[in-house]
């Protein structure tokens, strides 16, 4: 039978205190190794808390960033239509102009060039599409972007139709008589440059909102870098602190030791001496 080991008071209160140190030892060490003051809840729950709602509002506003950045990527592939379309737009009007002074066989053929450029205009129009919307095609497509982390909050691109009919471009050989007199090529022209004048002012509406995307896209990763600053101040640990209170739980564990042996001598010379006495 293993006999029980009888501890003194003064025993017992330096086995506590070295557990405590222990305790304190091993929170400081973890962190200094994770670098964070609060690792879970119960570091400090309403830091741990407030940090944790932080997390979730950067994660958040950066998945709106995103979504702001595939917004303007739409809107920039609008604007790479619109720009394409400007310059179908000026070469049917050189077409048209051309066949002011042409005749015969040529004028035939730029009747023919102006009907083959005109259809490539329209299907360049429907073919300007991003992720499934099209602000070009007729009927035009519409952009929804959300733009917070907050449901609701969004912005919308009403798409403006730039078809050869939004634009009234009409067909050499049936809207233009095949460019048989001098007022149906002037009338191509005007149409032409009525068209122009259209498709430079959509594009100006579409930089203009891939603008205002532009500084909503700056302004969130800003906004969640200053948050997620903030959920670092509450987690992050005061390295040089930490440093000392692992020092000093040491320093009060050897002390503890050593207080430890000078008891256990002292007890040890009280029985010797009771012994010999």
């Amino acid at each position: 039978m293993v006999e029980s080991v009888a501890l003194s008071s003064t025993q017992k209160l330096s086995i506590l205190e070295r557990t405590r140190i222990a305790e304190l030892r091993d929170q400081a060490s973890r962190k200094l190794a994770t670098g964070r003051r609060v690792n879970d809840v119960s570091d400090d729950p309403q830091d741990y808390l407030r940090a944790q709602a932080l997390a979730n509002r950067v994660s958040g506003l950066l998945g709106a960033k995103s979504g702001i950045g595939q917004g303007i990527e739409s809107l920039l592939t609008a604007q790479t239509g619109l720009e394409a379309l400007q310059k179908l737009s000026e070469q049917l009007k050189g077409i048209a102009i051309s066949a002011q002074s042409a005749s015969g066989t040529q004028l035939s053929g730029l009747v023919d060039q102006f009907d083959t450029v005109r259809q490539q205009l329209d299907n360049l129009a429907g073919d300007a599409t991003y992720q499934g919307v099209n602000l070009l095609s007729n009927p035009a497509g519409t952009l929804r972007i959300g733009i917070s982390d907050k449901a609701g909050e969004t912005f919308t691109v009403n798409g403006q139709a730039s078809d050869v009919t939004a634009l009234s471009i009409g067909a050499a050989a049936s809207d233009y008589n095949n460019f048989s007199t001098t007022a149906n090529i002037e009338s191509a022209i005007a149409a032409l440059d009525d068209a122009i004048s259209t498709i430079q002012s959509n594009e100006a509406s579409i930089v203009n909102n891939a603008a205002i995307l532009q500084v909503r896209e700056d302004f969130t990763q800003d906004l969640a870098d200053v948050l997620q600053s903030g959920r670092e101040k509450l987690l992050t640990a005061d390295l040089n602190a930490e440093g000392a209170k692992l020092m000093s739980a040491e320093v009060r564990d050897n002390l503890s030791v050593q207080g430890q042996k000078i008891a256990a001598r002292s007890q040890s010379l009280i029985v010797d001496l009771l012994a010999t006495g």
